[in-house]
């Protein structure tokens, strides 16, 4: 009798029939329903953690499931982090041998849910779209000739692919290549990934003194024509060992004493955050460059170098508090963010951010403050989500759920990351019935991601 009523509830919950009228709601996608029950579960107070994401389940697996073409694409970008929630879906849509059963075996490939092993046996395919994926597990002792020629493959994702196995492998022999690349792939993306695939290796290996000297000459040259992502990743490249010894340092003293541009605000970034720092006087080169872009760069330039100068230096962390009270409000947001790191500004961070933060909210908003102000709000959204990374926001918890309801998605959904920092992210489930089907799959994730935990991310 024990083991008929097992097989009775076994088949009813396989069936639906055990899940709550919430998750069937959401399994059927009648999103006015789901709208109605979870608004009911929050009012009751039952709609926990776990039932949060149960819920979040059947949205992701019905988006995935449901999307078609284009859309498929996307959606499974937008699981990409909670790739094990949806794995029998995703494993699913891999049967159809098209570009979205390529979409989804690549997202299964990057969560790791689909081994090396298995990617290899798409290397002959005639669909490029497979044909990528199968190079990115050419990472074996013996497969450096053959990334090194898919690094020159007609498809432009096939090369991005082989360039992100090198990086992955880490063989010296992968440099030439790489570099040349980097100076001539007609595509950007491919170009700027060589240049990370680059430093990996440099970190695995250790070039010969000669072959570093050489490399770090050659690196001007990209430098020169190069954009500002690119001559971010060359700085980084100059500040590791050998080529550090063999010229970096000296092309690092060039560009930081330059003094302007994107590019010399990420090489006195690199600086002080490596070895390089050892040098005095370039670290206090460095040093003077963030310190005086902070204060009086553009706002592009301001904001960069605002989040990549260290705050150990007493000349840095006056040059944040001097922006900090000053005049752009979205500057101010920044530099108040990183005050938060300092113990001395801490306290006096947290009152500011929450004045930002406060902006816009219902009760006793500001004449200040109208709703059809968008940056005004956005600077808002901001501050709060530095808030909850501390822990610093609870009481004021319903100011973030108020933008559940905003009309700019990437409001809504940073109302979902905030909530999740606070360790409430069953709060942002009415987003799992948003018109809006991006933010439905990635509040999904969301919810998901936080279910499971910072050590099961």
């Amino acid at each position: 009798m024990r083991h008929a009523l097992l097989l009775v509830a076994t088949a009813l919950l396989a069936s639906g029939c055990g899940a709550s009228a919430t998750v069937r709601a959401a399994r059927a996608g009648d999103r006015a329903e789901l709208r109605r029950e979870i608004a009911e579960r929050h009012r009751q107070g039952t709609l926990g953690e776990g039932e949060a994401a149960k819920i979040a389940r059947a949205v992701a697996a019905r988006e995935l499931s449901t999307a078609t073409g284009p859309d498929a694409r996307k959606r499974m970008s937008e699981l990409r982090g909670c790739a094990m929630d949806v794995e029998d879906e995703l494993f699913e849509r891999t049967k159809s041998h098209d570009e979205t059963g390529a979409a989804a075996a690549l997202v299964l490939f990057e969560d790791g849910r689909l081994g090396d092993g298995d990617a290899r046996e798409w290397l002959t395919d005639g669909d490029d779209a497979w044909r990528s994926i199968a190079a990115r597990a050419l990472v074996r002792d013996d497969d450096g000739p053959l990334r090194r020629k898919l690094v020159l493959d007609p498809s432009p994702r096939v090369r991005r692919s082989a360039v992100r196995a090198s990086a992955r492998a880490g063989e010296l022999a992968d440099l030439e290549t790489l570099f040349e690349t980097a100076r001539v792939d007609p595509e950007p993306i491919v170009r700027t990934e060589a240049l990370r695939a680059m430093s990996a290796v440099l970190r695995k290996r250790q070039p010969a003194a000669g072959h570093a000297a050489d490399l770090a000459v050659r690196l001007r040259d990209l430098w020169t024509a190069g954009d500002d992502a690119a001559r971010e990743d060359i700085a980084v490249m100059w500040a590791l060992s050998p080529i550090r010894e063999h010229g970096g340092m000296q092309a690092l003293r060039v560009t930081v004493a330059a003094g302007q541009g994107p590019g010399a605000i990420a090489a006195a970034g690199v600086v002080l955050r490596t070895e390089a720092a050892k040098d005095a006087e370039l670290a206090a080169s460095a040093r003077a460059l963030l310190s005086r872009t902070i204060a009086e760069g553009s706002r592009r330039d301001q904001l960069h170098a605002i989040a990549v100068a260290p705050l150990a230096a007493d000349d840095l962390v006056a040059a944040m508090r001097k922006v900090g009270k000053g005049p752009d409000p979205e500057v101010r947001v920044a530099a108040l963010a990183r005050l938060l790191e300092v113990p001395a500004d801490r306290a006096g961070a947290i009152r500011d951010l929450l004045a930002f933060a406060a902006y816009g909210v219902r009760a006793g908003r500001p004449p200040s403050a109208p709703e059809d102000d968008p940056l005004g709000l956005a600077h808002a959204a901001r501050a709060r989500f530095a808030l909850a990374a501390i822990g610093q926001l609870e009481a004021q918890r319903a100011w973030v759920e108020a933008d559940l309801g905003a009309p700019d998605p990437v409001r809504r959904l940073r109302a979902a990351t905030t909530l999740s920092l606070l360790g409430h992210a069953a709060r942002a489930a009415p987003l799992l019935a948003d018109d809006d089907p991006s933010v439905r799959t990635r509040s999904a994730c969301i919810i998901l991601s936080a279910a499971r935990g910072p050590s099961r991310r």
